[in-house]
């Protein structure tokens, strides 16, 4: 990619292109898209030299066209407001956001074009995942060693990790790992509502803020902790009455405060925030509630709340034997909806056919 748009005589080469990765890539969150075999990827094309004397739409078109030179690229090509997607036939599409620096400097600040109204905005996507890394160094303090926690604690630790894309060899830290769950589980919620769907950017924030407020006050386990993050996150959206009328609100950028992440909300968004919030919560509570009752009523719990699939396959990639659970009968699935749980008819035994 990056060989192609600094190619001799490709249109964007005389500014000195320079690929990044940004988002949930770099901020190592990233959670497969429901129902899909696919991860969305993002990275940012700067243009270093002079691309800043360019409008906005004339950036867009250069990396647009500069793609277009190419026989591989030219048909993978599909605009969006901000980005060009590539969209790859297996495993993946690739964001491509065209930008230019504020300053001469290569992680600072940067403009970025909306197509629709051929104006720049403003963006820092090096400056936020610094900023979201360094919240990431602080460590929750448990009251109890993690090694006395109980397998279904574990295994709701390693389901914030359901479906991850393969990270750069490090591990997860809590934040990330809160992070990935809070967006699995709005991305199940919001499947049928993809407007009132929050954004991940917006979301992983909103963890970050909540998890700062929490990460010194000492928890009981991981779940005490987990329902403390989930319960403060509306805490940290700001509303405000203005004289034109609607409430607005705001999840300004840590590290731009000229961007505003909420600034498309109504109140019908931040209700459904609201609620979808609650209904985590609640779930979170009924796993909790489940602790010391044995592994197979916490399995039956969590699958009420986060569905089958992931949690059995959580579990087993922790050692944990559901298989004897499962074969037992002792999981059960609600007809109508699939979803494994205390009431239904039994699971009928898995038949293994190798890998």
């Amino acid at each position: 990619m990056t060989e192609v748009l600094a190619k001799a005589g490709m249109p964007v080469q005389p500014y000195s292109p320079f690929m990044f990765a940004q988002g949930s890539m770099r901020l190592g969150t990233t959670v497969r898209p429901i129902g899909q075999d696919k991860h969305d990827l993002d990275v940012v094309c700067m243009l270093r030299a002079g691309g800043i004397r360019l409008s906005a739409n004339e950036v867009y078109q250069l990396v647009w066209d500069t793609l277009g030179k190419d026989g591989t690229y030219r048909e993978m090509r599909q605009r969006k407001n901000r980005c060009i997607r590539l969209i790859y036939a297996r495993k993946f599409h690739l964001d491509i956001t065209p930008a230019v620096p504020v300053r001469v400097q290569q992680d600072g600040p940067l403009f970025v074009p909306d197509r629709e109204l051929s104006v720049w905005c403003s963006s820092h996507p090096v400056g936020f995942a610094d900023w979201f890394a360094e919240r990431t160094k602080a460590v929750p303090i448990f009251t109890r060693s993690f090694s006395a926690m109980d397998e279904g604690e574990v295994v709701i630790a390693k389901m914030a990790e359901v479906e991850p894309m393969p990270e750069h060899g490090f591990e997860k830290t809590p934040l990330q790992r809160i992070t990935q769950l809070l967006k699995r589980d709005r991305d199940e919620y919001f499947q049928n509502d993809l407007k009132r769907r929050p954004t991940s950017i917006l979301l992983t924030t909103l963890a970050a803020h909540s998890y700062t407020a929490e990460v010194r006050i000492p928890a009981q386990d991981l779940f005490e902790f987990v329902m403390r993050v989930v319960a403060r996150l509306q805490e940290f959206i700001a509303g405000r009455q203005t004289s034109l009328g609607p409430c607005s609100y705001q999840v300004v950028n840590p590290v731009n405060p000229k961007e505003n992440f909420a600034e498309k909300w109504t109140r019908a968004d931040y209700e459904a925030f609201g609620h979808w919030q609650n209904t985590l919560v609640r779930k979170l509570r009924a796993v909790s509630a489940t602790k010391g009752k044995g592994i197979d009523v916490m399995l039956n719990s969590l699958g009420e709340g986060f569905g089958k699939d992931s949690v059995l396959k959580a579990a087993a990639s922790l050692g944990v034997d559901t298989s004897i659970v499962h074969q037992s009968g002792r999981l059960r699935v609600a007809g109508a909806t699939g979803v494994v749980g205390l009431v239904g008819s039994t699971m009928g035994a898995t038949v293994y056919h190798g890998r």
